[in-house]
Parts: C-alpha cells; sequence; structure tokens
C-alpha cells in the first residue's frame, strides 16, 4: 500500500493569484516566512537560473519552436496568430518552472511523510531513498523529537510560519531543524531559521499552546537538514546578530513592496512638461 500525504497550515491560506501565503490570527493576516522572500523579490541566481531554462529551451527545441509558428497566419487569421503567441509564450515560459515545481512536489511528499513519521513501505517508490536518509539521521544523531509542523507567530514584526521540527539533543540542548530536499541549500534558509527563533509564541486556531512556546523560546540551536536520495548533510547554523538583523531589514523591506505595488503612495506630487517636437 502506498500513502500520499499532502499537508499545509490549517490556519493558513495561499492567494491563487500570486502563490503567497498568509496566516491569520485573530482575524490578521501575517505572510508566511516563505512568502516573505518572494515578496521582497526573485533573488538574483534564482533569476538568471530560470533565464536560462528558457533559453535553453528556445535553442535546443528550435524545431517545435518552428513548427507552432512556422505557418503564417492569413488576415482573416489574425485571431489564430494572436493565440499562437500566447501559445508559444505560455511554452517557453513554462521551461523557467517546470524543473523547480517538480522538485517542489517530491519534496512537499518527502517532507510530510517525515514530519509525520510514515513507514517506509507506505510512500511512493520516488520519496523512499529520502525517507531512509531521514530515519537515518535520526538514529546518528539521537535527537527526541518534541514537535513537528507547528505554528508560530510574531504579531510586533508582523509574520508567521510552521517549523519542521523541534528537537531535543542526546545533550540536553533543544534545536529548530528545517528539512530540505532540492539541489541544496541557501543563506536564505538561514534566514528562514531566524524567523522561528523571534516567535513570540506557537499557537493555532487562536490559541497560544504554552508548553511548545515555552520549548521554543528554550532552544539554543538552528539547524538545516537537507535529505539527498544517498545521503544527508546536517547543517548547524549559529545565531549572530547580522543573521537577526538581515531578517529583520528583509521582512521591513518585503512589506513595504507589497504595500506599495506603484507609486501612488510614494510620490508628494507629480509634475510632467516637454517639449513639442514638429518634425
Amino acid at each position: 500500500m502506498q500513502i500520499t500525504v499532502t499537508a499545509g497550515p490549517r490556519n493558513a491560506h495561499t492567494d491563487p493569484e500570486t502563490g503567497l501565503r498568509f496566516y491569520d490570527w485573530k482575524g490578521r493576516k501575517l505572510p508566511s516566512t516563505t512568502s516573505i522572500r518572494r515578496m521582497a523579490g526573485v533573488p538574483f541566481m534564482l533569476h538568471q537560473w530560470a533565464i536560462s531554462k528558457v533559453v535553453e529551451r528556445a535553442v535546443g527545441e528550435y524545431a517545435i519552436l518552428d513548427a507552432m509558428m512556422s505557418r503564417p497566419a492569413r488576415p482573416r487569421e489574425r485571431v489564430r496568430e494572436k493565440n499562437v503567441a500566447k501559445e508559444v509564450g505560455r511554452w517557453l515560459r513554462s521551461a523557467s518552472t517546470e524543473e523547480r515545481d517538480a522538485a517542489a512536489e517530491l519534496g512537499t511528499l518527502v517532507h510530510d511523510c517525515a514530519v509525520k513519521r510514515i513507514s517506509l513501505a507506505q510512500v511512493a517508490p520516488e520519496a523512499r531513498p529520502y525517507l531512509a536518509q531521514f530515519y537515518d539521521w535520526l538514529i546518528v544523531s539521537g535527537v527526541n523529537i518534541i514537535a513537528t509542523e507547528q505554528q508560530v507567530f510574531n504579531l510586533e514584526l508582523g509574520y508567521a510560519g510552521t517549523f519542521d521540527l523541534l528537537v531535543e539533543f542526546p545533550d540536553g540542548s533543544i534545536g529548530v531543524i528545517d528539512i530540505k530536499t532540492g539541489r541544496g541549500t541557501y543563506p536564505e534558509h538561514a534566514l528562514q531559521l531566524v524567523s522561528y527563533a523571534l516567535a513570540e509564541f506557537v499557537g493555532a486556531d487562536d490559541i497560544i499552546d504554552q508548553p511548545l512556546t515555552d520549548a521554543l523560546h528554550k532552544a539554543n540551536r538552528m539547524g538545516i537538514l537537507h535529505l539527498a536520495a544517498d545521503h544527508w548533510t546536517y547543517q548547524q547554523v549559529p545565531a549572530t546578530a547580522p543573521m537577526f538583523e538581515a531578517f529583520q531589514g528583509l521582512l521591513k523591506f518585503a512589506i513595504w513592496m507589497a504595500t506599495h505595488p506603484d507609486m501612488t503612495n510614494v510620490v508628494e506630487g507629480t509634475r510632467t512638461g516637454g517639449l513639442v517636437i514638429t518634425p
């Protein structure tokens, strides 16, 4: 038997147009820690990677592109010409997200199975190697899992999120762990951990979980657990003042950008001038 697990915070919703996630706390909508980075803009390297994928498709699959656009449209086929342009545009743009979306789907499956401790025999074959690495890490690290997939909130700064694991290490220290299954880990992942460390409380359905809040506030370790099909890597992330400052700066910038989509509320006034140029 195979079980596919899908999970999502029950106190959160995703905007269908932007894909941004927001948490709800007593009627207040708070951006998620993962959406904050997107609200602030696409990272430069990710932007370059997306462009390269579109270029690779246009060059590497030129025959398909040529076939899609080769038949000239006659005057009465202007509507068809516009439709072809839209179809080609969608086909090219999809190259920038297909690989990422496929990886995200597998990552979500592995992540959900890991935090719910699903048996290897009950998951899809493509997720099984990653999940096996997670269970191996549990044995090697000797951690005791205190909580999984818990929502955290910071009402003063204005954000919320869901940490993957809160664990107790053999030496008695408590750590917040984030699970990643992509190609690698990046500095922005460390800022995501900082957001959990800065959380005011753990809660759900407008009710604060005080015991878990107390446990989170005792956490003095942060780490990223990267799972691959053939190995795992645990990265200890130190809590430094510059890192905390970077997250708060990112949060402020993201919120400012989200509340200023155009120049309407940025400028104090506008004046237009120009010369009339005659041929």
